[in-house]
């Protein structure tokens, strides 16, 4: 396999490929460092954002054209990058502004495929990484990858023996849940101070028993700093915020196993990002007919023509699936209608793009009249965009959102879901995981797309 990536400005971030020798366990490899400061050169007083999960190298089949031909007829050229869904989120509001404040912890594997995911991790924060990467755990163990081939509409992930799934859970026991998440977020304490984000998803626990548990002490103490703080007792803490994007992954585990370990913390959620397939999942493991038949024909025609009824189903669902689960937090969906006609090879697929929530009220908030129409360039990272779009609006973005969070209105939801969409569009314009998708460009986006003009 010959692996050639280029360092072209769309996916500077995606195919970064650096060569790296060996360094001895207890240093950081250098890559990671470069460019590198003492602290971030942003704001350390805003809104913090924690997250805790795996990343692995990625590989895909390099789309562009070339003027040289392969050394031979038994190699190909791919782009490497670096991806996962909690780091992808990290990487995205880092990007926005959020600098050092948005955190990735992890375990990371020595040696140089170890240093090679995280040169290419710390190359995609405009600010090098420094503090985006200071809580990543060194140890023994291998580095997951995947690849992507996007026209067979197919990925495959390799994670046997990789370092995280084979951590020792007490490198992360209670004690570093507390004083991770009781970081102060302000100048002053105080609850007026910027919340501080605690975001997961359900790949990790189905990942392994130790991952699991790790997960699991996460959401325990972020639920009894929240009663302490309900209480009066834990003043210095910031207010916490819990985030939760289920993402099943059916090789890891049944989507029954996975709701076994998610259902008993959704008191603990503020927010649960669903996909609208995992709506049906859920409805078929609840006894919702709302959901489990949604999808049928006729109700949702496919092509783009299916939107609105795509839009009336997905509704449906969300109320009842709120009902059932005793309106405990908020349920969150990314929905996308796609254009089902034949296109001609190398052309990217059209589809729109809209999102939708179901308060705890049972209100359901859309943005179906700002719907996008857009061209997905890349498949994958549209999901964790959209997420950083929307918790960027809601703790930094729409105006009055953070002082109330996470008592959001309506009309604030359905800002800062706006700003996720476009978010989404963005970023599914450029190869690779991560986005670099500043905050001009978001904003200048979403006030263009808005106000009608084309963008």
């Amino acid at each position: 396999l010959l692996v050639a990536a280029r360092r072209s400005a769309p996916l500077a971030a995606a195919a970064a490929f650096t060569v790296v020798a060996p360094e001895r366990k207890e240093q950081l490899p250098t890559p990671w460092r470069r460019g590198w400061t003492t602290r971030c050169s942003e704001a350390s007083d805003g809104p913090r954002l924690t997250t805790f999960g795996e990343a692995m190298i990625r590989y895909i089949p390099d789309p562009g054209p070339h003027s040289s031909p392969l050394p031979s007829r038994f190699t190909s050229r791919w782009l490497r990058g670096a991806g996962g869904a909690e780091l992808n989120l990290t990487i995205a509001l880092a990007n926005l502004g959020w600098g050092g404040r948005a955190r990735w912890i992890s375990v990371v594997p020595h040696g140089p495929l170890g240093e090679d995911l995280l040169s290419l991790s710390s190359d995609a924060f405009f600010s090098g990484g420094a503090e985006n990467l200071e809580l990543v755990r060194r140890a023994e163990g291998d580095v997951g990858i995947y690849h992507v081939w996007p026209t067979e509409g197919r990925v495959a992930f390799q994670r046997r023996n990789s370092a995280f799934g084979l951590m020792d859970p007490d490198w992360f026991d209670e004690s570093h849940w507390r004083k991770v998440l009781s970081e102060p977020t302000g100048l002053v304490v105080g609850a007026s101070n910027p919340p501080h984000i605690l975001h997961l998803t359900g790949i990790t626990p189905l990942i392994g028993p130790r991952s699991h548990k790790v997960w699991w002490r996460a959401l325990r103490v972020a639920r009894e700093i929240r009663r302490e703080q309900s209480d009066g007792k834990a003043s210095t803490a910031p207010r916490l915020l819990v985030t939760l994007d289920l993402n099943h992954r059916p090789t890891l585990g049944t989507f029954e196993d996975l709701w076994v370990m998610v259902e008993p913390h959704i008191g603990t959620l503020d927010l649960m990002v669903l996909s609208v397939g995992d709506l049906v999942k859920i409805g078929n493991l609840l006894g919702i007919p709302e959901a489990a038949q949604m999808l049928e024909q006729p109700l949702v025609p496919k092509g783009l023509a299916g939107a609105p009824a795509l839009e009336k189903a997905v509704r449906c669902a969300l109320v009842a699936i709120q009902q059932r689960l005793g309106h405990r937090c908020v349920l969150a969906v990314c929905c996308k209608q796609r254009d089902d006609a034949r296109r001609a090879p190398g052309t990217p697929p059209t589809q729109l793009r809209w999102s939708m929530a179901c308060l705890r009220s049972g209100e359901v908030v859309s943005t179906y009249d700002t719907i996008i129409t857009q061209q997905v360039i890349e498949e994958i990272g549209g999901g964790d965009s959209w997420l950083s779009g929307c918790l960027d609006g809601l703790v930094n973005g729409v105006r009055g959102a953070q002082a109330v969070a996470p008592k959001w209105t309506p009309d604030m939801w359905r800002e800062a879901m706006r700003r996720g969409d476009m978010m989404a569009t963005l970023k599914q314009k450029m190869i690779g995981d991560f986005s670099c998708v500043t905050r001009a460009d978001l904003d200048g986006a979403v006030a263009k797309h808005v106000s009608g003009k084309k963008w």
